[in-house]
């Protein structure tokens, strides 16, 4: 059942866009001047909602950036590029312990622990419209990597790092809307669609410090689907 909805979905988001590729090509063929040769680099704040499995066993809202960037093909209302995702899931830190008043010396280490996801995906874009205001959809493919980083740093600065990742395929659908500002910038509010299979990532909320600068955590496993809203400017070029 989880699959026939995925493939549901994916030939929903296939007709969408195939009907909007048609809109377009007979727009542009009633505007022969039509110069659709205008790349675009944006980018701003993102907000991560997470759904499904992921909401149920995860369920924290993940701030984060984003940005992306599309090329034009020839003259044709369509674009490909790379649209890229930073989110912080969760952090921890201890602080070193001191040999006692304002300015006693630091005797223990200081330990820092950051879970991060990073998506990576490629896009094809359909970007129809020329004017002010430029409504586009994305279809996406790519990865989705969970990292998590503990560093330790002693008292005479050295330091140890330790890293867990996790990498998961993804794919989905994005909607836009570019408003021109002034000359080539603009500002951009985007909402994104993923889909992804099952992977295993750190339970943010479990992470425990021990004294000696020890990090335990426990993991979880479910999808990571996700519903990213985008607010940014950007540039054509």
């Amino acid at each position: 059942m989880y699959f026939g909805t995925l493939n549901t979905m994916r030939t929903l988001i296939s007709a969408g866009f195939l009907l909007l590729l048609a809109s377009s090509s007979a727009q542009n063929a009633n505007n022969t001047n039509a110069n659709w040769g205008a790349g675009t680099l944006g980018g701003g704040l993102q907000m991560g909602f997470p759904t499904g499995d992921f909401k149920a066993r995860f369920g924290e809202t993940i701030y984060g950036l984003s940005a992306n960037v599309a090329l034009p093909l020839r003259r044709l209302p369509l674009q490909i590029g790379y649209d890229f995702g930073w989110g912080r899931m969760g952090a921890e830190s201890e602080l070193p312990s001191n040999s006692g008043g304002i300015f006693g010396t630091p005797t223990g280490p200081k330990v820092e622990v950051r879970s991060s996801v990073y998506d990576h995906l490629g896009l094809v874009r359909l970007n129809p419209s020329q004017g002010r205001y430029r409504p586009y959809g994305d279809l996406l493919v790519g990865m989705r990597h969970f990292v998590t980083r503990s560093t330790l740093t002693t008292p005479s600065q050295d330091t140890e790092e330790e890293k867990t990742t996790n990498v998961v395929s993804s794919y989905g659908w994005a909607v836009g809307v570019m408003v021109g500002i002034t000359g080539n910038f603009y500002a951009e509010a985007r909402v994104e669609r993923l889909y992804t299979g099952r992977v295993e990532y750190v339970d943010v909320g479990s992470i425990e410090i021990a004294n000696d600068g020890t990090v335990t955590y426990d993991k979880l496993t479910s999808n990571v689907d996700v519903i990213n809203v985008q607010l940014g400017v950007g540039f054509r070029f």
